[in-house]
């Protein structure tokens, strides 16, 4: 004979039918001392109630194909970048050197600056940082710029990375978000892009309706350094 489930026993939703989520004027007396429902040992128990019930036939093997199942997919998808435009142009930088994503402020003109990859030093949490121009960096401010006009309403960022524990800040025209992508979702560079561009890129993605860059951070923080005043 089989024994008896102990560790479900019926609870009557009382909060439900004289406590304080019913409507019935006639009220449980026990209000008076616990003010409310939650508060109250009855509904305690009951609340316990649910999670010593025994799951019904199937639930559990159904979950853990579910679980696995996702897992498998999002191993496939190892790679977190963050999304950002230059310009007309998209691109991505490894999540992992993100340091800091700061509003649009003052940059600062450095007296006698000729360097045209530097833009100027701007203050970023008490800290005066160089601030990098990418759009010189990359020779994208030479390109007629075909965004949107709703594009230019959009606020700009001030992207603060760190590689080898140097900071690097950099202004850029919009923040798409973080996206992970699976090694198989990487497309060639396309020739169109001119050499010193191509030869900064691990390689492309499509998203949100762009051709998004990514960046060989390697090459990247090069490239920077070559930029000094």
């Amino acid at each position: 004979m089989a024994k008896k489930n102990k560790t479900s026993p019926h609870i009557t939703n009382c909060w439900n039918t004289i406590g304080v989520w019913s409507r019935s004027r006639r009220k449980c007396e026990k209000l008076e001392e616990y003010v409310h429902c939650r508060n109250c040992p009855v509904f305690l128990k009951g609340g316990h109630s649910v999670f010593e019930r025994v799951a019904p036939p199937g639930y559990l093997s159904q979950w853990r194909k579910e679980i696995s199942a996702k897992e498998v997919f999002d191993s496939s998808r190892n790679n977190s970048v963050l999304i950002f435009r230059v310009d007309h142009e998209w691109f991505a930088l490894p999540a992992a050197v993100l340091d800091e994503i700061a509003t649009e402020r003052t940059v600062h003109r450095i007296p006698r600056n000729m360097n045209y990859f530097i833009s100027g030093i701007v203050n970023i949490n008490g800290e005066i940082k160089v601030c990098y121009s990418l759009s010189e960096l990359l020779g994208l401010s030479n390109v007629v710029n075909a965004t949107n006009k709703e594009d230019k309403h959009k606020p700009k960022r001030l992207v603060v990375i760190e590689l080898d524990e140097k900071d690097y800040v950099f202004l850029v025209d919009e923040v798409k978000g973080l996206y992970l992508y699976g090694d198989s979702d990487l497309l060639p560079v396309p020739s169109t892009l001119n050499d010193i561009n191509a030869s900064l890129l691990l390689g492309t993605i499509n998203k949100f309706n762009h051709q998004i860059a990514i960046f060989n951070i390697s090459k990247f923080q090069d490239k920077l350094e070559e930029a000094v005043l």
